[in-house]
């Protein structure tokens, strides 16, 4: 007992040092690891087994108190002090407390992490974070014990940050509504005598007075920081003279808490934005003796914190404003802007504000005709924006990200064009072509969660057995049973409601955190990859390998073609009247049918028609060609595409790839033996029989012989869901054996939803949302089914699914952006397949599995996947190549890039 009682009074006495400390702004580090072994040892003395709790004091208060100071403690070091290791270290070390926390405190240390991941640029973890927080008992969806302790401000910062300002000024009107009613006058100036005289009149009457002013007061708080959130979704959303209101209504109160600068900033900005330069310059002059006056003894206040995590921001406008002030040499005062918020962001890292210099300082050096500046800066202004969402979050977050910042992506690509630069032309091209699909290959294709940076969160066994993913089953097999009920309405229902868990999934997976420094494009990679393909696996076709980037606008092409020499050329294709009805027309034949989808046999449009004729020469004289097309181009048939009248793939192999950047993250060395696994749909879920995909697995199966054969072909009862869900959890692959997994199936389109599209099975439908969570050992697929690799452009139901209880009650449409990889051949491509062969459209059954037995006998004789499906499309025009003909198998495509 007295060990405890001394233990307690040194821990309390400790406690109230540290937090005097941290208010006179001293360094606290020594008294925070004083705090926390006391804290640790009087855990270890309340933990006893069968000891009763000695006196008033309980593990929770002790646990709150550590988690509360740990929280602070963080703050108070520039960000570059720690690295992200140790950042994680902390946070893990501050993690052994959580088990005594009660649900409040535990919730109010996830949100102080969140808030400080959010601050940090990190906004995927902060979400991640908010999801947890949320989930705990007596969470924001139940009644919490103050019902403004909640985390909808919290969680409308983070869609703040990810620019989905619709739903955080949807989120926040609830709440509005709420403190408006019970604060009519608005939040509260505590600097304000009468103001304070009327709080205390209204809690001044009964016992719970105290009570009630301090509960007025932290919705107060909760208020101000709703303002501020709904100002700048405002701003962001086209309206800076009404976010300039809420701001002006805000001063009052940042004045009270001691920040004025922080209004004073925001206001400055929606003063630019509305060219109003002058009221930015004064607004800036009036915060600059924050940030440029520093009291070098002054590191852990709130205002030293202000500037350290706002200075570069406060260098941005001051840069802007110079540009925009259009004055005698504005360019030298931007640049010295621009070096000054440098040394800032060194201090304290931020993507974002550093993306926003960086453009500044490039906009600058054209200003003064320095090309080879602007690039340099341009350069380092795309790969900063690439890092403020180099995790991927999901299509919703991925297309806002992108449609933020596509005005400064399209700036830099129009810089590249017309200083000719091809490799920054190709690193934003990249980037504005399936960045996220990238990135998440990048990781899955790599060792990184077994190196010491992952730990136990990020591995994929956590990951696959979360209550999510356990959800995700349940409710995939209610899917199921409503559909063979015929119960459509609930299916719908629950289809809506597996869209939101995958989306959930997806968003706040751990793995994506070891996502850090892929390069997004890495011309040496890649020309080492193209130097070495034809010595770097056998069975290829002779002749050098190119890649070829396409990003299509609305009257021309803009091409980047890669060559072995390390080479990179960039042009634009002007598209003529005759081209331009041409795409229209396949695309509306295609929505609308019947279509004739041999594109280039029917129209007469060439390979130079669409891209700069040199390039097009290239690639017939090329014995493989490894293309990333863009908006419509993903639907022309490129395996029979023409040159000069000729087909191009009786030349050349073509591997349609998502960009430049997974071309290496796509490869494989298919020279281990092959062996297949043959799966034939002989029935339909509603009783169709279809059987010439039994009569073609058993062809195959007889010429493949058992010693080819992975196990005996699937058909008939036994083609469930349940046995390709076992298959596609096979992994992960034998390096000594190439498997291949050949699908003979009807495929289904979901051109509104992403993930629904799917392959029937006997039982019901697979659907690609399934397909990309699995880990299997098959590294090539055969997909013999319509339209599997047809992208989905839209999502009908918004995309909100990691919002959780925030879904909006009236989804909005969302027209995707950003080119998503999100068919059902990149799901296998996730999945673990390095080559995949399917198709965009429909195509006749018969043709398409004489392809695919014609593609198995020459990979089973040597040749490379890629030199495979060309062979095996010559011997198809071989018969008869008239458009006619080709129409029933045009769409059959290779996709990878071996």
């Amino acid at each position: 007992m007295t060990e405890f009682h001394n233990l307690a009074t040194d821990f309390f006495e400790v406690q109230a040092q540290y937090w005097q400390a941290a208010d006179a702004g001293q360094p606290t580090g020594g008294l925070f690891q004083q705090l926390t072994l006391l804290g640790r040892r009087l855990l270890t003395v309340l933990g006893r087994p069968g000891g009763a709790t000695p006196g008033p004091v309980k593990a929770s208060d002790v646990a709150g108190i550590l988690l509360d100071v740990h929280g602070r403690e963080l703050t108070t070091h520039p960000s570059g002090a720690r690295t992200y290791r140790q950042v994680e270290e902390f946070w893990a070390a501050a993690e052994e407390f959580t088990s005594h926390a009660t649900p409040d405190q535990l919730r109010n240390f996830l949100a102080g992490k969140a808030q400080y991941e959010l601050q940090e640029g990190r906004a995927s973890e902060a979400l991640a974070l908010v999801d947890r927080a949320t989930h705990l008992p007596d969470g924001p969806a139940l009644p919490p014990p103050s019902p403004y302790g909640d985390l909808r401000v919290l969680h409308a910062e983070v869609l703040h940050r990810l620019h989905d300002q619709e739903t955080v000024l949807e989120v926040l009107a609830p709440l509005e509504a709420e403190l408006a009613a019970l604060l009519p006058d608005g939040p509260i100036d505590e600097t304000d005598p009468e103001a304070m005289r009327l709080l205390s009149a209204r809690s001044g009457h009964g016992d719970d007075g105290p009570a009630t002013a301090a509960r007025l007061l932290q919705a107060s708080t909760v208020y101000m920081r709703l303002l501020d959130v709904k100002a700048g979704a405002l701003r962001d959303t086209g309206r800076p003279e009404a976010a300039e209101r809420a701001f002006v209504r805000c001063m009052p109160l940042y004045t009270a808490s001691g920040l004025t600068e922080v209004g004073l900033l925001q206001r400055a900005r929606c003063a630019l934005d509305r060219d109003a330069v002058a009221e930015a310059h004064r607004l800036l002059e009036l915060a600059a003796p924050l940030f440029d006056g520093a009291d070098a003894g002054d590191r852990t206040s709130m205002r030293a914190h202000l500037r350290l995590v706002r200075g570069a921001a406060y260098c941005r406008l001051r840069a802007e404003a110079a540009r925009l002030g259009n004055g005698d040499g504005w360019w030298k005062e931007s640049l010295r802007w621009c070096d000054r918020g440098e040394r800032c962001t060194a201090d304290h890292p931020d993507d974002l504000l550093a993306a926003g210099l960086h453009a500044e300082r490039a906009r600058a050096h054209r200003a003064t005709g320095d090309q080879t500046g602007a690039v340099r800066a341009y350069r380092q202004m795309a790969l900063a924006l690439d890092r403020v969402l180099r995790v991927p979050l999901g299509h919703r977050f991925d297309t806002l990200h992108l449609r933020f910042h596509q005005p400064l992506f399209k700036e830099v690509q129009a810089f590249a064009e017309e200083t000719g630069d091809a490799q920054l032309c190709a690193v934003v091209t990249d980037l504005l072509k399936a960045r996220a699909f990238s990135a998440r290959l990048s990781l899955l294709r790599s060792e990184a969660w077994r190196t010491p940076a992952a730990s136990a969160d990020t591995t994929g066994r956590d990951v696959r057995n979360g209550p999510d993913h356990g959800a995700f089953t349940e409710v995939s097999r209610r899917l199921a049973s409503a559909e063979r009920r015929g119960a459509w309405k609930e299916a719908d229902r629950l289809r809506v409601e597996r869209a939101g868990l995958l989306t959930k999934i997806r968003a706040i997976d751990p793995r994506w955190r070891l996502i850090r420094d892929d390069p997004p494009f890495d011309l040496d990679r890649l020309s080492h990859f193209l130097a070495a393909y034809g010595t770097a696996a056998t069975g290829g076709n002779p002749g050098p390998c190119v890649a070829l980037s396409l990003y299509e606008r609305p009257d021309s092409v803009l091409a980047v073609l890669a060559t072995p020499d390390g080479g990179l050329h960039m042009g634009t294709r002007r598209l003529d009247n005759r081209v331009l009805s041409a795409l229209e027309a396949h695309q509306r034949e295609l929505q609308e049918g019947p279509a004739l989808l041999d594109f280039w046999g029917h129209r007469g449009i060439g390979l130079a028609d669409l891209i700069p004729p040199a390039f097009a020469d290239k690639i017939a004289d090329s014995g493989t060609c490894l293309l990333a097309p863009h908006g419509r181009l993903h639907t022309l048939p490129w395996t029979v595409a023409r040159h000069h009248g000729h087909h191009v793939i009786r030349r050349t192999a073509i591997g349609i790839v998502p960009n430049l950047s997974c071309v290496p993250l796509l490869d494989h060395r298919p020279a281990g033996r092959v062996r297949a696994t043959l799966l034939g749909v002989t029935r339909q879920p509603e009783g169709k029989e279809l059987p010439e995909a039994g009569r073609a697995v058993r062809s195959l199966a007889e010429y493949l012989g058992a010693h080819r054969l992975r196990e005996d072909p699937i058909t008939g009862h036994h083609a469930t869901v349940a046995t390709l869900r076992d298959l596609l959890n096979s992994g992960p692959p034998d390096r000594s054996i190439t498997d291949v997994l050949h699908i003979v199936t009807h495929g289904l389109a979901a051109p509104g939803a992403p993930f629904d599209a799917g392959v029937q099975l006997i039982d019901g439908v697979l659907e690609a949302g399934e397909v990309l969570m699995s880990r299997m050992c098959f590294q090539e697929v055969l997909l013999t089914a319509c339209s599997t690799s047809l992208r989905a452009t839209a999502d009908h139901s918004g995309g909100h699914g990691a919002l959780e209880f925030l879904t909006p009650l009236t989804p909005r449409p969302l027209e995707l952006a950003g080119d998503v990889a999100n068919a059902l051949v990149h799901a296998f491509h996730e999945a673990g397949a390095a080559f995949v062969l399917a198709s965009p459209f429909p195509m006749r059954s018969r043709l398409a599995t004489h392809h695919c037995a014609e593609w198995i006998v020459h990979r089973c004789h040597g040749s490379a996947p890629l030199e495979a499906a060309r062979r095996a499309a010559v011997a198809l025009l071989d018969e008869d190549d008239s458009p006619e003909q080709t129409d029933k198998w045009a769409g059959i495509t290779a996709y990878g890039a071996r």
